[in-house]
């Protein structure tokens, strides 16, 4: 079972809205399938609240869906912060607290929408308002700090220059009797989905001129507000995944984008995508601009995170070329210097999903940037501690299985799976 707990700074642990145990018996496929499935847990910036998705299974409709819920920080009970029937999932605050976007499928295809929130009460301020209208759909939204901007993730045709490209390029698709397709290189299916031609690329669209734009709306459609396309070219920003810690970030002061791709331009007409294991990390101005490679493994770079102070970017990296399943170091790049250095290098486990504070994790440490970390260990995924500054192995802060690991002003937030 999957649930979500915190471990403050003196490192007390406490659980989130525990139900009571039920009366023992076989464990069915219909009591897993009745078990709600908690999504990452999103701390407001107060540490008043915690917002997650939470997904439930009808068996009989052979649906599920998303809906999103709030329990207060310190414990209690947790309860449905948006009242809809709609799909809605992985909500996210701006960096004041006053506002809360998340994805939704209220309309077909999927976009952002936003809505005040009231940190003295846990809930909703207002009508949620629908921030992007991209043909395309949007998802995996985040903030820009100084709440000016949202990014947020579309596939698209590299070569189409804006949404109507796009748009129509879809409705010829769809109106051709044709329904062969011609694939001429690999990727050109991802499990059991086509690509369809088209490219995970990230977008920015300012937040303040929709939420404006929108709250003068008396009924009818979103206003035309274009996005605009900050990882053009024909490659996936980010790369084909499988869930987990973001492949993109963007810096405290707003005005740079670190994210995930797999180009590997200079092996030329030898690359591959589809056998490359080469991801790299690249950093791009919001405002637009050429994108500059800072990492240099060989092999896989990617999630990377900038640290709240802006002078470092961490991210995930492996060693070997070619090899999915090489261990997961943790790298440190320092952005005034460029220097690139291994957090890991003493330790023997293979580092999961990380947060980055600038809080004390402890009162006699001072002037130190905490990084935490789950690593698989023995069959669970302790929680550890690395500090930026210093070349001292990673520290245990708690045996357990964590993952999805998140900030709060005072505590550190992740799910964790164990028996039900």
């Amino acid at each position: 079972m999957k649930t979500f707990a915190a471990i403050t700074f003196l490192l007390a642990s406490s659980l989130l809205a525990q139900s009571a145990a039920p009366s023992k018996h076989p464990f069915t496929f219909e009591d897993m399938m009745a078990l709600k499935r908690v999504g990452a847990p999103v701390p407001s910036p107060d540490g008043k609240w915690v917002v997650f998705d939470c997904e439930d299974v009808d068996l009989a409709a052979n649906t599920k869906i998303s809906h999103l819920w709030i329990v207060p920080a310190r414990g209690g009970e947790s309860r449905r912060l948006n009242p809809t029937p709609n799909h809605e999932e992985r909500p996210r605050f701006s960096l004041d607290g006053k506002r809360l976007i998340w994805t939704s499928k209220a309309t077909d295809p999927t976009q952002i929408w936003m809505c005040g929130f009231d940190a003295n009460a846990g809930a909703l301020v207002g009508k949620p308002l629908q921030v992007t209208n991209i043909s395309t759909g949007a998802d995996g939204a985040i903030w820009s700090p100084d709440g000016k901007n949202i990014v947020f993730v579309s596939s698209v045709y590299p070569d189409c220059k804006d949404d109507a490209c796009n748009k129509q390029r879809d409705e010829e698709l769809k109106k051709s009797k044709v329904k062969a397709k011609i694939f001429s290189r690999l990727f050109y299916r991802h499990w059991n989905t086509f690509t369809e031609f088209k490219r995970s690329h990230l977008f920015v669209v300012s937040a303040d001129a929709n939420s404006t734009a929108l709250s003068r709306q008396v009924g009818g459609s979103p206003p035309d507000v274009e996005p605009r396309d900050v990882t053009l070219g024909d490659h996936d920003v980010p790369p084909f995944h499988l869930g987990g810690q973001d492949m993109y970030a963007m810096s405290p002061d707003s005005q740079e984008l670190a994210y995930t791709s797999n180009i590997e331009s200079e092996a030329g007409p030898a690359f591959v995508e589809a056998t490359s294991t080469n991801n790299e990390i690249f950093t791009v101005p919001i405002s637009g601009g050429s994108p500059k490679k800072i990492s240099t493994s060989p092999a896989s770079d990617t999630t990377p995170l900038y640290s709240p102070d802006g002078k470092y970017i961490a991210w995930r990296s492996q060693a070997r070329t070619g090899f999915e399943a090489d261990k997961w170091r943790l790298f440190l790049y320092d952005r005034t210097s460029g220097e690139i250095r291994d957090l890991t290098s003493n330790f023997d486990h293979s580092v999961g999903t990380f947060a980055i504070s600038v809080t004390p994790p402890v009162q006699h440490l001072k002037h130190v940037t905490p990084i935490v970390f789950s690593a698989e260990e023995h069959g669970e995924a302790p929680i550890f501690m690395a500090i930026l500054e210093e070349r001292a192995a990673p520290a245990k802060l708690a045996q357990l299985h964590a993952d999805d690991l998140m900030f709060s002003p005072d505590a550190v937030y992740f799910t964790r799976n164990r028996g039900a």
